[in-house]
Order: C-alpha cells, then structure tokens, then sequence
C-alpha cells in the first residue's frame, strides 16, 4: 500500500474525519484572522505613518532583516515588521479588484503605494521562502503609484468599469467561437499567440524608447 492510499484509508476512519474537520476549522478561523488583521491595516494611516517614521534612518528594509538580531529594535518595531506581509496582502487584493498589477522583476513584485507625497514600494522577494520588503521611494510620476486613500476608503479606480466591460465582450466572444466549432485549443493557441506578440511590440516599443533616451542623454 502506497503512502497516498494509507492516508486515503485513515481519512475514511473516524478518527481520521476528525482530524481533518480540526484541520479545516483552524485553517478557516486562521485565514478569518488574518484578513481582519489586514482590514484593520487598510481602514486608517497607523501603518503608513509609523513607516514613515521607521524609515527615516534608512531607505529600505525587509521582514526578515532582525530574525536573528531582533534586540537591535523595539518590541513596537518587531510587531510592525512583521505586518509588512499582511499589509502587501492587503495593498494586493485592493491592486486586483482595481486591474492594476504589479512591476515584476525575475526575483518578485513591486507595487508602489503613497501618502502624503511619501512614496513606497511593497514587495515580495520570492525564492526559497517569501520575504516582504519596504522601500522609500520619490514620487516622479503620480500614476505609478497607487493612493492609498483609495484603499482606504476602497475606491473604484476610473478605468475599472471599462476594463470589466471589455473583458465581458472578450469572455462571450470566446464563448461565442467555441460553440460555433472552432476547437477549443485552437482558441487558446490564438490567444496565447496574440498575448505574445503584443508583449512583443511593447517591449520594442520600451526599447526604443530607452535608445531615444540615451541619445538625448549624450547630446
């Protein structure tokens, strides 16, 4: 008997449905807690004002930087610290609903946020584990950061609407196409090619437009 089929068996008995109802119901209490923790975060400026203040002897640090060292700051900055996870969780769920996605980079994601003319990037590093980490950063241009009196007050960015709307005519034109016959492979083979090139050009497009930098630059 394979290890796959003896859990198999244990879970039919009751002793092994108790175990896994236990499992669920910590899983689903653990999960309930976390998200009121990050909608406590989100619902005021406490955690952005004590970045604020935190950073101001440094330009960027990670959840992870006083793991074996944590004496070197307080029991305040310690707890803080640690929220930085469920404060990116929270600015990511709001980024989500709103179709505004984060800058990618081979090691993580970046979303960058701002109050009060101070701007952030929140990030995650992802390789063995996730490290979340914090950056002051100048706000250069307004549209690359998302207001985080937004998220607060959870407001519906502008493009939203059109965004869903377009989607919902890609969804039915999809639908569409495959009932009339075509296979459902091909439909995904077009997509996954049109996604393709269109990456393409706009990468082209960003290149150009660093070469026309460079130029102006050396002038």
């Amino acid at each position: 008997m394979t290890a796959a089929e003896r859990l198999l068996k244990e879970m039919e008995t009751l002793e092994g449905k108790e175990k896994i109802d236990k499992w669920v119901t910590e899983y689903i209490e653990k999960e309930k807690n976390k998200i009121e923790k990050i909608n406590i975060l989100m619902s005021n400026t406490n955690y952005l004002e004590w970045l604020n203040q935190f950073t101001q002897d440094k330009e960027s640090f990670c959840d992870d930087d006083w793991l074996y060292f944590s004496d070197l700051i307080s029991e305040t900055d310690r707890e803080n610290v640690s929220k930085l996870c469920l404060f990116y969780e929270g600015i990511e769920r709001f980024a989500k609903s709103n179709h505004i996605y984060p800058i990618q980079d081979k090691f993580g994601n970046v979303y960058k946020i701002k109050l009060n003319e101070i701007g952030y990037e929140i990030g995650i590093l992802i390789g063995q584990g996730s490290v979340f980490s914090c950056k002051r950063c100048p706000i250069k241009n307004e549209k690359e950061f998302i207001d985080f009196n937004d998220i607060m007050n959870n407001k519906k960015q502008e493009q939203v609407d059109r965004i869903n709307t377009c989607l919902e005519t890609i969804s039915k034109m999809v639908v569409a196409t495959y009932e009339s016959g075509v296979p459902i492979e091909s439909i995904i083979y077009t997509l996954d090619n049109t996604i393709k090139e269109i990456i393409f050009q706009k990468d082209k497009l960003k290149e150009a437009a660093l070469k026309l930098k460079k130029v102006h630059l050396n002038k």
